[in-house]
């Protein structure tokens, strides 16, 4: 199981730090009564009927079940100087469970605000079913005359990366593996070079492949590059913030570690590292003729996309502005008058200035204006259980299931008093009662006792 925490204020009468909080992996036997699932093994015995965490004092508030998906609430009482509140999650299919739990603290000790969140992870992979026979080890691989003999590898043919697209939170690292080839297959003892493309980015190479991405970068994504006698293969690594890494690996189509199955590969004109002989071969005439028809499309399409964009921009110039300004709610954070400049949310399309970073009124992070200040495209959903914004194309919650509403169906709900106060769990800054998410880091707000 993995724990990460995030740690807002948390001053020296709060103690020490809170840490782990995880679990090893191993085996479990899983067991259904009614519609709830009993797990035994693995260090702990756990029910679909409780939260993971038992913190003193919590209690389960609500509970749902049934053939597919689990979800408990526990909080402690309103009376007790130390808040927490608990949501978990699990969700089955046919040969897999997810676990998902996301907590909460806000205590209050000797006067001084503690608070922090954490998010636990695990997946549970089907190994046999109940009176199922278990699958025969698998017989040793028969020998064949014509195996190749790597024992005098030739010159590098082949340069391959893998995966070629990683999705990546802040904070946390990855080892592309690169492999260089023969004509044979043999793989060869030859490092490629490793350099990032993408200018000004946050993540760094700790090592041949190894990107380090730092705890507070943006979300951005990053180009990489490995290359082996004059040929390169380029990588991705897209950083995603932790709130909607969920939502991004759904989107995206990549495996359960955000991992490609796709291979990033190119061949290398034969040779022989550190010599002068080369001998390059064309893989075919068809390559060539394609590469010069999609070259020659592209600058006629470009070519007739500038010209429409200056005809525009003359209408315009001779247009006034006529445009009426639109309304925007947030009790921090007042939109920018300059819609260049601005940001806007991809959920409800409200406009803010350029250093805001997340909306308050859904928590999804903000995205630049176009250059004439107007949203592209429709509007995304808001899951009606947590009030979490999404970008279009997303229909449902991946924390709890429920499928997304319009921004504009939530924002017609009756608003909390102005003058409760409420207070971000993770970076302690306070906010007005309408506000439900913080603009500064996207967290769930809580009330202020």
């Amino acid at each position: 199981m993995r724990s990460d925490w995030n740690i807002g204020e948390w001053g020296a009468a709060c103690g020490p730090a809170p840490s782990g909080g995880g679990a090893p992996g191993g085996s479990v036997t899983i067991t259904q009564t009614g519609s709830e699932l009993s797990m035994v093994g693995a260090g702990r015995n756990y029910s679909t009927t409780e939260c993971w965490e038992q913190f003193p004092g919590l209690s389960r508030t609500s509970h749902s079940g049934g053939a597919r998906g689990w979800k408990n609430t526990c909080k402690t009482k309103a009376t007790d100087p130390r808040q927490a509140t608990l949501v978990t999650t699990l969700s089955a299919g046919d040969s897999s469970i997810s676990f998902d739990e996301t907590g909460q603290y806000q205590f209050v000790i000797n006067g001084q605000n503690c608070t922090a969140s954490v998010r636990r992870t695990r997946s549970i992979i089907l190994v046999l079913r109940e009176g199922d026979t278990p699958p025969p080890p698998p017989a040793p691989a028969a020998s064949h005359a014509t195996a190749k003999d790597c024992s005098s590898p030739g010159p590098p043919a082949r340069l391959e990366v893998r995966p070629s697209r990683k999705l990546i939170r802040p904070g946390e690292s990855f080892e592309f593996k690169a492999s260089v080839l023969d004509e044979a297959g043999c793989v060869l003892s030859v490092a490629p070079q490793w350099k990032v493309v993408t200018e000004n980015a946050a993540v760094t190479l700790a090592g041949p492949g190894k990107v380090t991405v730092p705890a507070d970068a943006a979300e951005a994504t990053v180009e990489l590059q490995a290359t082996v006698a004059g040929r390169a293969v380029g990588v991705t690594v897209e950083v995603a913030s932790r709130d909607r890494y969920d939502a991004l690996l759904v989107q995206s189509g990549l495996n359960a570690e955000g991992e490609s199955s796709e291979v990033a590969a190119a061949r290398i004109a034969t040779s022989t590292i550190g010599t002068d002989s080369v001998v390059a071969h064309d893989d075919s005439q068809r390559r060539r003729v394609l590469f010069v028809g999609v070259v020659g499309g592209a600058a006629l399409l470009l070519g007739l996309l500038g010209f429409v964009l200056v005809q525009q921009n003359r209408r315009k110039l001779l247009e006034p502005e006529t445009r009426p300004v639109r309304a925007r709610v947030g009790p921090v954070l007042t939109p920018s008058s300059a819609p260049a400049l601005g940001k806007i949310c991809p959920t409800c399309r409200e406009e803010y200035p350029p250093e805001a970073g997340f909306c308050p009124n859904d928590g999804n992070r903000l995205v630049a204006t176009r250059g004439n200040g107007e949203p592209a495209g429709p509007g995304g959903g808001v899951c009606p259980v947590c009030g979490q914004g999404y970008d279009p194309g997303i229909v449902s919650c991946p924390k709890h299931g429920e499928e997304l509403v319009p921004a504009a169906v939530l924002a017609a709900r009756p608003a909390e008093s102005v003058d409760t106060k409420k207070i971000c769990p993770v970076c302690g800054k306070q906010y007005g009662g309408d506000s439900q998410f913080c603009g500064g880091c996207g967290a769930s707000l809580v009330p202020v006792n």
